[in-house]
């Protein structure tokens, strides 16, 4: 699926939940459940047959193991919302999310050298993930405010 398309996704998604969860805004409800409500969006875009969308995942699949998902954490990462097979293959992961909050913010450096390294750069223990694309969501207050940057390659592009 090329970038064009999943952006389009994303910002469908976006705009329904900034459509119908606004509420979720409103009153200041935490990251974790707006994540989980993005990802019920983004899984009525049909990102890809046999794809699912996971919420707070914090597992690698990749060269026959699962062990925790270290990105830039030694101890281990929760990857906000990913979308991938679920089948152990790297090269079946398409799309990573990093999210903050308008209010919860402060320029974030971390979130996104864990996109760096999902999209393809390797952590310090030199893995590599495959995922395709990766998002940061900024959640403004409303949907107009709301930003997002693209990842692909290890950079942001």
């Amino acid at each position: 699926m090329t970038k064009e398309k999943i952006e389009q996704k994303v910002n469908s998604a976006l705009d329904e939940l900034y459509s119908k969860d606004s509420f979720l805004f409103e009153q200041g409800l935490c990251e974790r459940c707006i994540n989980h409500k993005l990802a019920i969006h983004l899984e009525k875009q049909d990102i890809g047959k046999g794809y699912f969308v996971d919420c707070e995942y914090n597992k690698s699949h990749l060269n026959g193991r699962t062990d925790m998902k270290r990105v830039s954490n030694p101890n281990g990462n929760y990857i906000d919302i990913i979308v991938t097979k679920r089948n152990g293959d790297g090269n079946d992961d398409l799309v990573c999310f990093e999210t903050k909050r308008w209010n919860n913010y402060n320029g974030r450096k971390k979130d996104r050298k864990n996109l760096q390294i999902l999209t393809g750069g390797e952590n310090s223990n030199g893995v590599r993930f495959g995922y395709k694309f990766g998002f940061y969501i900024i959640f403004g207050k409303t949907r107009g405010n709301t930003k997002i940057e693209v990842y692909s390659g290890g950079r942001k592009i």
